[in-house]
């Protein structure tokens, strides 16, 4: 039997990333082999990360306004102590958006050492302009915006605002999530990447779940079928019958992690009917928080 030495990838690609591979040690893969293998873990394995809950959306913001509107201001006490210890920024604005008082959070995270160099600022200095119009319309929940800092860089923020009764007319919350944007851009270039990967891979790669096709590469195209014909579709119906009762047995088994991964020979059915023999590889993993099948499947005879 035919052992994996190799994923299968049109030649143009294979030397490129070859090269790539022998320039860039750094990358830690030792073959294309290795590359691709990544490729594949990455694209089907959801990408878990746990996140702190935002401030915001623990907290009875409504609550807290009225308790800090009564007080007239953050001064000092209980309140005046959780206001300095928020990690998150927060200020407060009069009728004409001028802020009179910001938490060290607001102050460090803009750059700033002193809360009087930002004490009397307009918030549209901050936030820009467009914001104080929203403020006008009514409080704000989580907005997606930027604020400047000193030095003019930009960090993204989500922006929680609140009116107040009085000469302090507006709460607001900011939440620096700057970092995590970057890490979701650096995730969503890296999924582009290996899904133009994996749906350049001859053979066909299909992802089983429940006894269903979640997922298969453009290569299936070999067996007639579009990609359209088999997600959602149970897999042993394109098995051939005399097949069907051993590939169910290897399944299950290989879902229950009581079954090897190593290639073996089933009969298929393409499109039009007729019986390929294909030699198949399959491993255990998680797609979407359960358990799945990634199945590489490799036609012995080439149309």
């Amino acid at each position: 039997m035919t052992q994996y030495s190799t994923i299968s990838l049109p030649i143009e690609i294979y030397n490129v990333l070859q090269e790539l591979i022998e320039k860039k040690p750094e990358l830690g893969y030792s073959s294309v082999a290795d590359f691709c293998k990544e490729a594949i873990r990455i694209h089907v394995q959801e990408i878990k990360r746990e996140l702190r809950e935002d401030f915001l959306r623990r907290m009875d913001v409504p609550t807290l306004l009225k308790k800090v509107e009564s007080l007239s201001a953050v001064e000092c006490g209980t309140y005046g102590e959780a206001f300095e210890k928020v990690r998150d920024m927060i200020f407060f604005a009069s009728k004409d958006f001028i802020i009179k008082e910001c938490n060290s959070e607001f102050v460090s995270h803009l750059g700033y050492t002193r809360k009087e160099d930002l004490i009397g600022c307009d918030i549209g200095r901050i936030f820009g302009e467009e914001i104080k119009e929203r403020m006008k319309k009514g409080e704000l929940k989580d907005y997606e915006t930027v604020a400047v800092r000193r030095d003019g860089k930009k960090i993204d923020v989500l922006l929680s605002t609140g009116r107040l009764k009085g000469k302090v007319a507006y709460v607001g919350i900011a939440k620096d999530i700057t970092v995590r944007r970057y890490v979701e851009e650096k995730e969503r270039r890296a999924r582009e990447l290996y899904e133009y990967l994996i749906n350049e891979i001859c053979d066909t790669v299909v992802v089983v779940q429940d006894g269903k096709v979640k997922f298969v590469n453009k290569s299936v195209t070999e067996s007639g079928y579009k990609n359209s014909d088999l997600i959602g579709k149970s897999f042993i119906e394109i098995v051939a019958p005399e097949d069907r009762k051993r590939i169910m047995e290897k399944y299950r088994k290989m879902i229950e992690g009581k079954e090897k991964s190593e290639p073996r020979r089933y009969k298929l059915i393409r499109k039009d009917g007729k019986i390929a023999e294909a030699e198949m590889l399959s491993r255990k993993i998680e797609y979407e928080g359960r358990p799945a099948l990634l199945v590489t499947v490799r036609f012995l005879e080439r149309r």
